[in-house]
């Protein structure tokens, strides 16, 4: 069963929970994530010398595109403007900003039809963040920078919730993500060969499902959901935007959702900043 909460008045320790069992969140554009957008909109138009640059892709070579794309997400993910309206935003979501800290939020770019589905633009198959060594208390946070259309929607599988899946965390290292894996992409065009985590059998796919929705809504959801880019069919590249949460509490007091399946070593809580001052995590 799917239990998706529409524009909760839920405070976000109440939200927090119930995502920790699975619950998924969906709220219309606020003023703080349509600012996310429009900032990344800016810089996505100002890189791509075209008039659409949804459409850009089918207006130069593939290397073309990843040379433009790579500095791109890099600018957005460093620039300290970033950081300020992702602060503002967690403000607007009702965040303890003293005690929530976030990651460097990602421009993701997911070209149509296979134009480009490694390194910058790779499309990820189904996974848990926890596979990638994610804590159990993290929330995702994932909202489209274009209105966005089915056929280029996340999908999510929400019957595996509390389903164990063959998988290989076992052989992920997070440290040699962070040393080899993440830096290698600009390479990566034509294969991705970094060392993701993957599902070793077969899905059950009948559960499957995507939300559709505007520029700047947002999706919350529990790192432990698993979840994958859809094979983008939609005529058009999809932007998006994506950072995850912790809150310090819920690290403290061991609180999180339920480890099904990962086997990942190493932890990412070294990438997370404090939402009120950007001071880097520090173990409790």
């Amino acid at each position: 069963m799917i239990l998706l909460d529409l524009d909760s008045k839920k405070t976000d320790d109440q939200r927090r929970a119930v995502l920790f069992q699975g619950r998924f969140f969906v709220y219309s554009p606020k003023p703080s994530s349509a600012a996310v957008c429009g900032f990344a909109r800016a810089l996505i138009e100002k890189a791509f010398p075209v008039k659409e640059p949804q459409k850009a892709q089918f207006d130069m070579p593939v290397e073309k595109f990843v040379e433009i794309a790579g500095p791109l997400k890099s600018q957005f993910t460093n620039d300290p403007e970033t950081k300020k309206k992702i602060q503002a935003m967690l403000k607007e979501f009702g965040c303890d900003l003293a005690r929530t800290y976030f990651d460097v939020p990602r421009l993701r770019i997911v070209t149509h039809g296979g134009y480009l589905t490694a390194g910058v633009g790779y499309a990820y198959k189904p996974h848990r963040d926890t596979w990638y060594a994610g804590d159990a208390a993290q929330v995702n946070w994932w909202f489209p920078v274009y209105a966005l259309e089915a056929e280029c929607a996340l999908s999510f599988y929400p019957t595996y919730w509390n389903r164990a899946v063959l998988n290989s965390s076992k052989g992920f290292d997070y440290e040699e993500w962070c040393r080899v894996g993440r830096p290698g992409a600009a390479s990566q065009i034509t294969q991705d060969t970094r060392n993701h985590p993957l599902p070793l059998e077969k899905l059950d796919e009948s559960g499957e499902f995507r939300v559709v929705c505007s520029a700047g809504s947002v999706i919350l959801f529990s790192a432990a959901q698993l979840h994958a880019t859809y094979p983008n069919a939609s005529g058009v590249t999809r932007f998006s935007i994506d950072f995850r949460t912790i809150h310090e509490s819920d690290i403290r007091d061991g609180r999180g959702a339920p480890n099904a399946d990962s086997k990942a070593v190493g932890s990412t809580l070294s990438d997370f900043i404090r939402a009120s001052d950007f001071q880097p995590w520090e173990k409790k």
